[in-house]
Order: structure tokens, then C-alpha cells, then sequence
């Protein structure tokens, strides 16, 4: 299959069964929200707590104080010098001392990144139904209409429809110093497409139809 941006928009549009002034109405939208998935990335699965627990012994000085508090601890069987084995004991103390204190300053730092994420999370502006509005941009969908304004970053993979001086800042992406400039044409040949870029310069909208999937 040609690749949307080796198509004309009118292919483009007509193949995502979308319309360049209205967009999808609300029941399309999420019918293929519900097919396609949402447009994010897929996380990996957290790793278990006990786990990340025992990730605190692997140190290579936590093994050594492990492997002195066993041979303080052979030494006080064999002797039998003292009571209980005291060096054993407080040396354990301190390795699992430390273990806890790592593991809950870990969890904390996770949970601080992960409340970071949920109010950085982006949003996209879109066309359903004829009305523009603002949705998550993990709710996009195939078929989308996005409005791009000066300083957005772009949500998805996205055909541009129409745009007027349309830089797109791509230094993240392809190590370009100066933004680069943007238009509805379509590109002969086979090229790489940036999957996100923060517009420099637009003086009106742009309103690309989206491919959501990132």
C-alpha cells in the first residue's frame, strides 16, 4: 500500500473515510478507538514490588557485608564466645536497614514520575462533528482532523491538508538545527517520517488528517 504522504490529500481523506472540514463524528471516533487502540506507546509492565526489593542486594558492597555477617555468624557457632552473634546481628541490621531505605526512596521517585506524566500528559486539538475541541492525545484515532497552531507539538503521525508557513521544529528527531518547512504536497519516493515535531512557525492552523497510531 503507497504511504499516506505519497498520496494525494483527496486519496488520503477518502481512504480514512474522513472529511476535511467536519472530521469524524463522535460515535466513529470511538468505534475506532475501541478497533485501533489508543494512540500511545506501550508501557512496559511494572516490575513486582518484591522484586525491586531484592534488586537492593545485588550491590556488589551489600554482597560482601552479606557474605561478612554469614562468616561473622559460622564464627560465633563454632566459638560460641558470646551470647548471641552481636557483629552478625548489626551488620544484618545495617543491610537490611539499608535495603529499605532504597527500596522507599525507588518507590517514591517512580510515583513522582509518574504524577509528573499525568499532568504532562499532551492533549490535541481536533475537528468532530464540525466542532473543534480538545481531546487527550492518546484518543486519537485514524481519520482524525488535528488543528496545529504555532508552538503545538503534533500527537500523531499525521498528513498534512492544508497549512500556511508551516515550520516544524524536528532537531529531537533527525538532529536538524533549523526548522524545517512543512506543506500538503504530496513526497516522491520513499522517505522517513518523523513521528513528532513541535511547530515553529504557523500563521494559520494547519489541519493534517491524522494516522493516530504512533
Amino acid at each position: 500500500m503507497t504511504a499516506e504522504y505519497r498520496q494525494p490529500v483527496e486519496q488520503v481523506l477518502g481512504a480514512l473515510a474522513s472529511d476535511a472540514q467536519a472530521g469524524l463524528s463522535a460515535g466513529e471516533a470511538r468505534e475506532r478507538l475501541r478497533r485501533y487502540g489508543a494512540n500511545e506507546l506501550t508501557a512496559e509492565p511494572p516490575v513486582p514490588s518484591w522484586k525491586r526489593f531484592l534488586a537492593q542486594f545485588q550491590n556488589v558492597l551489600v554482597i560482601l557485608l552479606l557474605a561478612a555477617t554469614s562468616i561473622s555468624a559460622v564464627l560465633w557457632l563454632y566459638e560460641r564466645d558470646s551470647a548471641l552473634p552481636y557483629d552478625a546481628i548489626a551488620i544484618g541490621a545495617v543491610v537490611l536497614l539499608n535495603a529499605v531505605m532504597g527500596f522507599v526512596q525507588e518507590a517514591r521517585a517512580e510515583s513522582a514520575v509518574a504524577a509528573l506524566q499525568q499532568m504532562s500528559a499532551p492533549h490535541a486539538r481536533v475537528v468532530r462533528a464540525g466542532q473543534p475541541q480538545t481531546i487527550p492525545a492518546a484518543e486519537l484515532v485514524p481519520g482524525d482532523i488535528l488543528v496545529v497552531e504555532e508552538g503545538d507539538s503534533i500527537p500523531a503521525d499525521s498528513r498534512i491538508v492544508h497549512s500556511t508557513a508551516l515550520q516544524a521544529a524536528e532537531a529531537a528527531l533527525t538532529g536538524e538545527s533549523l526548522p524545517v518547512a512543512k506543506d500538503s504536497q504530496p513526497i516522491d519516493g520513499e522517505v522517513s517520517l518523523a513521528t513528532a515535531a513541535t511547530c515553529s512557525t504557523a500563521e494559520q492552523p494547519s489541519r493534517p488528517a491524522a494516522r493516530a497510531r504512533s
